[in-house]
């Protein structure tokens, strides 16, 4: 059952491996030059990942499958795919970072050199009938008296690819470092959030990798089992969010980004009751929403944006700009009362109402109903 179970999710992921670089290799293409060298080298890594995963099914050995010793500890040839899919990662995703490792060819060669150099000793022994496959670390240790250069040989292996593995790791916490001291000392960017998205997704999916590298040490078929449901979990959000990356880059090619940063960041300002930075950079000292007195240039400053920006996202609701922060005031109001335990007294305060019964008028101007009738009838449903 878990050899079977095995294989479906391996399967899966194999397929969702080279959807998602077919997805990222052939969109996106008319966003620049730099977006097309990133998406080639992400399309890349995920092409190696379904790589990985076919050769796994050289290390799972169903007659003994159903025994702890039924997989292969550290098997060679899923190990270097891995690692050279690790690398290609490292490479895009410090280029994401605004490092330029990718252009320097003797650093490819340098990390490459050793995972294709022992996936040809690998090649030539299972050739001869060589390979002798170790499904115990107990059987390496047997190895170190009765045919050493196995063991040694293993132990080279070992430390060579952890070798590089620690530098491509080290290459993408420098870039993360040297990225976020150039977004520190620079305004924020209109694409900061799409960058932190970017970001986020390099070091999600190398932490997976890593992850991968870990199981591969476990004698016992069900880690797999389970790091396959993991990366099936991995590739629907790496398809949402790339999905919401190409409607990013298709709206600010055609001059549409300012509606699409507003409907984002919104919903987030609206959430922000004290004084802070948001997540695009800006400074709220005090929540134009909740002004006594909202003025047009303060909530554009709020969202990043300009005001006449958001004058011509008002104009498309079809009322005038302080029925708009009305309606989204109220809005976030019923939001809290349906959400939340807090009393509507406090609700309304932080919501920049002088007292409840103005906010109760306008609560019940726009609902039908006053705020505690709204509460109840949320409960009830």
């Amino acid at each position: 059952m878990a050899v079977t179970l095995f294989y479906i999710t391996n399967a899966a992921v194999l397929i969702g491996c080279l959807l998602t670089a077919w997805g990222i290799f052939f969109h996106g293409r008319q966003f620049g030059s730099d977006l097309r060298l990133r998406r080639r080298l992400v399309a890349a890594a995920f092409t190696l990942l379904a790589l990985y995963r076919a050769s796994l099914l050289t290390a799972i050995h169903p007659l003994r499958a159903g025994l702890v010793g039924g997989v292969e500890v550290y098997p060679t040839q899923p190990i270097c795919v891995l690692s050279v899919a690790f690398i290609v990662l490292t490479m895009g995703g410090t280029a994401i970072m605004n490092r330029r490792h990718h252009q320097n060819f003797a650093l490819w060669v340098l990390m490459l050199i050793i995972p294709f150099a022992f996936l040809l000793v690998n090649s030539l022994m299972i050739a001869s009938g060589l390979y002798q496959p170790i499904f115990q670390w107990s059987e390496l240790l047997d190895y170190r008296s009765s045919t050493p250069i196995v063991f040694y040989g293993r132990m080279f292996f070992v430390a060579f690819l952890l070798v590089v593995w620690l530098l491509a790791a080290c290459m993408l916490v420098e870039a993360y470092f040297h990225d976020s001291h150039l977004r520190a000392a620079r305004p924020m960017s209109e694409d900061a959030e799409c960058h932190t998205g970017e970001v986020r997704f390099v070091f999600g999916w190398a932490a997976i990798i890593i992850a991968n590298l870990v199981v591969l040490c476990i004698p016992s078929i069900i880690p797999h089992i389970i790091m396959n449901l993991l990366m099936i979990a991995g590739l629907i959000l790496t398809a949402v969010d790339y999905r919401q990356l190409v409607r990013y880059l298709r709206a600010r090619a055609e001059g549409r980004l300012a509606p699409v940063l507003m409907a984002r960041r919104i919903p987030l300002l609206l959430s922000m009751e004290q004084a802070g930075t948001t997540a695009w950079g800006t400074t709220v000292k005090q929540n134009p929403f909740f002004s006594g007195n909202p003025m047009l240039d303060d909530v554009a400053q709020a969202l990043g944006v300009r005001s006449m920006d958001v004058s011509e996202f008002v104009q498309k609701q079809g009322i005038n700009f302080m029925a708009w922060v009305s309606d989204q005031r109220l809005r976030r109001s019923a939001e809290l009362i349906t959400t939340t335990d807090r009393k509507i007294a406090e609700i309304a305060t932080a919501l920049g109402y002088n007292d409840l019964p103005t906010f109760t008028r306008a609560f019940k101007r726009q609902f039908g109903v006053a705020p505690s009738e709204y509460r109840k009838q949320g409960k009830d449903a």
